[in-house]
């Protein structure tokens, strides 16, 4: 969430600019080193060490290495201490609040909440390039100002038995402790209400609307619960007005309300309630992150069914009613069956169950608890009929500024053990399984933390080729094993637990949880303990009690007499909830049928990167669509063949069905919507039935460039060839399926070369046809790879009567 809220912020600021990069995949990185191309922004392809300065998310530790590879494909130096002037390398994110094992590779950190932090970096590198200041005097600057932290300016120690010790400040600007940052507010100005749209499909390709920040349940294995605090909600109001113009700027169909513990949202009832009001006529969906099975009432599952469903999440975390109650979950097992009782009710087809293994105290009797628990729910998923349960098992990782930062964590041998466990007792059909593997838990444990002695093994694990170690086919235990062993490290230094009356290596960082708050914490789980919500009950005295919403959440309290609640009255008197969602399809839809052009500049879209561009652009042009019934509504947008990756085209064909409500000017409202590259040129109305474009097109035409490849006279010789074969067998491979040959001699229409431009005509039979580059394999030199030496333009789509061909527009 915090990536478009900093790029938005930033790029409001008068003579400031944020432009994005991500990792390349392997393959590309490749071709950059052996190009000596240096890692570039996605906005203008400027070359990172240009900029002022290079900031990193710190998202999930086994980001690390990959961090590493983006610095050397940028150029940057590794290590802080080997730079000079700018870029400052800054990082942030969850991560941060333990910067040790990256705090070699940093110049600085922003520690805590980034909105008012990102402005004053700017301001201050802005005015240190004014005044020409070196890098050493603007960190001078950075390190006096609340949540910054400069790694350079400390020295760690550590004690005769590899324990660290204590950290001694350098420079005089060196502060003992650094105290995050933290934003009382969550002001609307600050969220983006024209997200950027991605072209190609994304991990989470919706628009995701932050709900509130931090979380106030306790749960002792949280990091994030601790770290966001203190709860911070946002108003209906904002929430409702960002959805409708973020959804009408990007044309995305569905909301996602994201917050650690959305289902603890107050005013959840009417913020859904406004939304469905706002958006529903428009087929919006409303999805949630993983919700409390408590939480998960009837009144939630009318309003996320009300479009379609999407995938539902609950988190138990454990098996046994004592294990919850050691981490504090309050969630019991009637809680969770109520839940998925009322999910497959209300329409649902698949629910996902999230536990913990290797949890603070866990035995085989918790084990046998969660396999009792996931059976029974399996016999409900049953008794609905063709439901699925899906169970994901993580091992704990044990997370600083947590009640559980002190505690041991199991070992990868250990987490296989338990994994092996429960998936020989877990074998009902309709219970799909998905675990996280032991060694990955095992690197993770010893980032999250380790101290600054992690830096070398980083830097060796990246040497020793790793890179993207949260990707399951890149990482490599026996990597980081031999990088800890060079480094005269071992695992289980870190992952078996500290003392609680030890020095951390993150101690420095004062978020405002105190360590007796954990410490007590850490008791109360050992004595099976709940914590109520500070919300719910008395202050837990956590040690933020001196924040603006924490004391309005002690006063609220006490003039209620217990009873907290903080939904507003110009929230709830602005909405209120429906006792029933309705969509209403839309009467009598009429047929458009569309020819659009495709050139190089999207030539590498594939066919279904296009299907969700044209969905997108038409809800962005406001096109009144027509949608299916059922259970998954979705636009009634039917397209011609695709076309191939790569190609390019004069003439590609879709038909809409829309509402014949109002009149469109349908080229001139799309066009504006349509990335470089694609252009509507016709379009022609229907009334009544017609065959779909796949029905009826029978005839593709293309223009091939050899470029040089062949003399004329040889391929001429090639084609003639080719006509005369009675046949030309080809083997195609789908993934998961047996390789298939198929005769395409029969799809080829015709074929003729004209200079160095050879044109080919193929039958199609309901989307059945030869590929071209099955037919130019044949054509080619032996050895030449005629996909990637070949220009291919679809020239044509037709439809053949006999020998008249007619364009699909005038059927």
């Amino acid at each position: 969430m915090g990536f478009p809220i900093l790029y938005h912020i930033l790029n409001k600021l008068e003579g400031v600019y944020a432009e994005r990069v991500f990792a390349p995949w392997p393959d590309m990185e490749s071709k950059m080193r052996e190009n000596d191309i240096p890692l570039f922004s996605l906005e203008t392809f400027t070359p990172l060490r240009q900029f002022d300065l290079v900031g990193f998310t710190l998202q999930y530790e086994l980001h690390y290495t990959t961090i590493l590879n983006l610095l050397s494909l940028a150029r940057i130096p590794f290590k802080a201490c080997e730079r000079d002037g700018l870029p400052l390398v800054v990082g942030g994110g969850p991560c941060a609040f333990n910067p040790e094992p990256m705090a070699d590779f940093f110049d600085a950190f922003v520690i805590g909440d980034g909105e008012e932090a990102v402005v004053t970096i700017a301001e201050a590198i802005r005015e240190g390039k004014k005044k020409k200041q070196s890098r050493m005097k603007l960190l001078n600057t950075l390190a006096q100002i609340d949540g910054f932290y400069v790694p350079e300016f400390y020295r760690p120690q550590y004690d005769k038995n590899g324990r660290f010790k204590k950290r001694f400040p350098t420079h005089e600007c060196a502060r003992p402790r650094i105290k995050a940052c933290v934003v009382e507010e969550l002001p609307a100005e600050n969220y983006p209400t024209k997200p950027l749209v991605p072209i190609i499909e994304t991990t989470h390709d919706r628009v995701a609307i932050e709900i509130a920040r931090g979380c106030s349940r306790g749960c002792r294995f949280c990091n994030a619960g601790m770290i966001y605090r203190p709860v911070r909600q946002r108003s209906v109001k904002d929430l409702v007005k960002q959805a409708e113009d973020s959804i009408r700027s990007t044309g995305y169909d569905e909301v996602s309300l994201v917050s650690l513990s959305t289902s603890d949202y107050e005013p959840l009832n009417v913020l859904m309630a406004a939304m469905h009001e706002r958006l529903g006529k428009e087929m919006v969906n409303i999805s949630f992150p993983s919700l409390r099975p408590e939480k998960f009432t009837p009144d939630v599952a009318v309003f996320a069914k009300g479009v379609r469903k999407s995938g539902l999440t609950l988190a138990p975390e454990a098996g046994s009613h004592i294990l919850r109650s050691r981490i504090n979950k309050t969630t019991t097992a009637e809680d969770l069956l109520r839940a998925v009782d009322l999910a497959y009710r209300e329409g649902w087809r698949q629910v996902k169950l999230y536990f913990m293994i290797g949890l603070p105290g866990e035995s085989y009797e918790d084990l046998e608890a969660m396999i009792h628990l996931i059976n029974q729910v399996s016999e409900v998923a049953r008794l609905h009929r063709g439901r699925q349960v899906s169970v994901s098992i993580s091992p704990f990782v044990p997370k600083p500024i947590t009640p559980f930062q002190w505690v041991r964590q199991d070992s990868a041998r250990e987490i296989k053990a338990k994994i092996d466990f429960l998936c020989s007792k877990l074998t009902t059909k309709n219970i799909k399984m998905s675990w996280r593997q032991g060694e990955v838990a095992a690197v993770e444990g010893v980032l999250a933390r380790g101290d600054r002695r992690m830096a070398q093994v980083i830097r060796t694990a990246w040497e020793n080729g790793a890179r993207f170690d949260g990707w399951g086919e890149f990482f490599d235990f026996d990597t980081w094993q031999l990088a800890m062993q060079k480094n005269g490290l071992s695992f289980e230094l870190f992952n078996d637990g500290y003392d609680p009356d030890a020095p951390l290596p993150w101690d420095f960082v004062d978020k405002g949880v105190t360590k007796k708050f954990l410490k007590d914490e850490l008791e109360r789980a050992h004595g099976e303990q709940i914590t109520p919500d500070c919300r719910d009950g008395e202050c837990n005295r956590c040690g933020l009690m001196g924040k603006m919403v924490c004391k309005e959440i002690i006063r609220t309290h006490k003039k209620s007499n217990g009873k907290t609640t903080r939904t507003t009255t110009s929230d709830t008197a602005m909405f209120s909830p429906p006792t029933k969602v309705e969509i209403n399809p839309v009467a009598n839809p009429r047929l458009l049928r569309v020819k659009y052009r495709r050139d190089e500049h999207v030539q590498f879209l594939s066919h279904l990167d296009m299907l969700r561009l044209f969905e997108r652009a038409l809800r962005r042009a406001r096109i009144p669509l027509a949608y299916t019934e059922g259970f998954n509504p979705r636009p009634k947008i039917s397209y011609g063949p695709p076309l191939a990756t790569g190609y390019t085209s004069d003439g590609e064909y879709f038909d809409v069905h829309y509402s014949p409500e109002k009149s469109l000017d349908f080229i001139k409202q799309l066009n504006p919507e349509l990335p470089k590259g694609i252009k509507i040129l016709e379009t022609k109305q229907y009334y009544g039935k017609t065959r779909s474009l796949t029905a009826l097109i029978n005839r593709a035409e293309y223009e091939i460039e050899a470029n040089g490849l062949l003399k004329k006279e040889e391929l001429n010789d090639r084609i003639e060839h080719l006509k005369l074969m009675q046949s030309i067998f080809v083997k195609r491979t789908k993934e998961g399926e047996k390789d298939k040959e198929i005769d395409v001699r029969p799809f080829v229409d015709d074929i003729r070369a004209d200079e160095n431009v050879l044109y080919l005509k193929l039958i199609m039979e309901n989307g059945r046809s030869a590929r071209v580059h099955e037919i130019l394999q044949f054509l080619m030199p032996d050895g030449i790879d005629s996909l990637r030496l070949a220009r291919v333009k679809r020239i044509g789509l037709w439809v053949q009567y006999g020998n008249l061909l007619v364009s699909p527009m005038d059927v």
